[in-house]
């Protein structure tokens, strides 16, 4: 056939063939089907990548199983306190927790039995736990600026303290250097634990200098709290240089006020330079006047007030090992060859234990002193010594595993001096689990792999479409 008859022929088809309609909005409907496919399969790819995330990640168990107390709900201090895991203590390389996604930052917890600092083997890091006084149940918490992340050689002391009621945790802050010619601001936050409000004090901006606070107390009416720490010469996230002592008293009404007693400063820097754990004791009083212990002297300081210096009655054996407030009165501690517990005004007799090593006095019931003391390698304890003066009169309140700092406090006021059973036995923590997760970096790599899998034939398809449409 030859090209002139091929192309009447194709003519003589196409002008016998009928027209091709095409109906009215078929392509407005072809585009609504395809943007109905595409929302399909990205809601179904957003599912799966959730899936995924839960299933890597895993969800915090938040004690859920703790049963209550043996009072059945009534608040209680317990009887056996169990240490935290070590791997919650575990920092990433910016020096927060690497496992932060598991602890609770919600501080309205209602009123806590317990509070302790969990130290890491390594010193890398300490994390804080509440123990609650309704249910028994342990709160890991990620406390805002908390100084137990970072700070090393930390005293004997915690950087946490609970109210003697329960009622407040307060907690020494820092926030991360940026640089060592402006005062770093650090220095003390409240929670009140009962509605999750904090309240912070800048101690670094009262003193226009850096202040690293490393040891709280509170008074025994849970109105007044002191502050003990150093002015720093220097303070970076893992090196720091002293400068001199530095101790204030805060009232939960007021701004708090500065106590300071240069005299005592190149006392504590021998200390340090000696590696000796102990440092000069404080104390603080229901009317928020602070006393210093200093060998055979106390130095207290009432608020507004310029300080006293007050000799304590000569010994010729032992030493003036520590000190504390009932109310307003003031006790200390005198060792060794027993362990007794002195008025410093001489009124009374003073009380003999046979607590052992370096007991601290952390609180009263009624007129009987709670002392934590060492029992072994693995365990210490809060322990009640009651008057009249007997070496075997005292029962033991609370007992905690290693390695729970020694700083840790309870909240005494709960406890009945009535009761033949003042603590209480609580169920087992149930600890959150460490998250195994991928990642953020590794996450997002596997969300862009299943959009490029489930889409790319959708983009391949469109541009055939587009392509067609084009050439018609």
């Amino acid at each position: 056939m030859t090209d002139q008859k091929l192309r009447d022929e194709l003519s003589r088809i196409a002008d016998t063939t009928p027209a091709l309609r095409v109906p009215d909005g078929l392509y407005a409907r072809g585009r609504r089907i395809h943007r109905r496919s595409v929302a399909i399969v990205a809601a179904s790819v957003t599912a799966a990548v959730a899936l995924i995330i839960v299933g890597f990640t895993g969800i915090p168990d938040r004690q859920s199983d703790i049963e209550p107390a043996e009072r059945n709900g009534d608040l209680a201090v317990p009887k056996m306190v169990e240490t935290a895991p070590e791997w919650l203590t575990e920092l990433d390389g910016l020096g927060a927790y690497a496992h932060a996604d598991v602890m609770e930052d919600d501080l309205d917890l209602g009123v806590g039995a317990v509070a302790y600092v969990r130290s890491s083997s390594d010193e890398n890091g300490s994390v804080p736990v509440v123990v609650d006084a309704a249910t028994g149940g342990y709160h890991v918490l990620d406390l805002p600026g908390f100084v137990g992340k970072e700070v090393r050689g930390q005293p004997s002391h915690s950087a946490l303290a609970l109210s003697p009621d329960g009622s407040h945790l307060a907690w020494a802050w820092a926030d991360p250097a940026d640089s060592d010619t402006t005062p770093r601001p650090a220095g003390v936050k409240v929670a009140d634990l009962t509605t999750g409000d904090v309240r912070t004090w800048n101690v670094s901006a009262q003193h226009d200098a850096a202040v690293y606070v490393h040891n709280l107390e509170w008074s025994t009416n849970g109105q007044w709290l002191l502050w003990q720490g150093w002015q720093m010469r220097s303070w970076r996230d893992a090196s720091f240089e002293t400068e001199t002592s530095r101790a204030g008293g805060i009232g939960l009404g007021d701004d708090g006020f500065l106590f300071t007693d240069e005299s005592s400063a190149e006392a504590d820097q021998q200390n340090r330079e000696l590696g000796l754990s102990r440092e000069v004791e404080w104390a603080i009083s229901d009317d928020g006047t602070i006393a210093r212990l200093i060998e055979s002297r106390v130095i207290t300081q009432a608020p507004g007030l310029a300080p006293e210096s007050r000799p304590l009655t000569p010994i010729t054996s032992g030493a003036y090992t520590g000190l504390a407030f009932r109310g307003t009165e003031l006790y200390v501690i005198k060792q060794p060859f027993g362990t007794e517990v002195l008025p410093v005004d001489g009124t009374s007799p003073g009380l003999k234990t046979d607590a052992t090593g370096y007991p601290r006095l952390v609180g009263w019931i009624g007129a009987n002193p709670i002392l934590w003391q060492e029992i072994d390698d693995n365990l210490t304890s809060f322990d009640q010594y009651h008057a009249p003066v007997d070496l075997q009169s005292f029962s033991s309140l609370v007992v905690m595993h290693r390695p729970i700092a020694e700083g840790a406090t309870i909240a005494y006021r709960l406890i009945d001096p009535g009761e033949a059973r003042s603590t209480v036995t609580s169920p087992d923590p149930t600890w959150p689990k460490p998250s195994s997760g991928l990642g953020l970096p590794t996450i997002g790599l596997v969300i862009a792999a299943l959009f490029a899998f489930v889409l790319t034939p959708f983009v391949v398809r469109r541009r055939h479409f587009r392509a067609a449409r084009k050439a018609s």
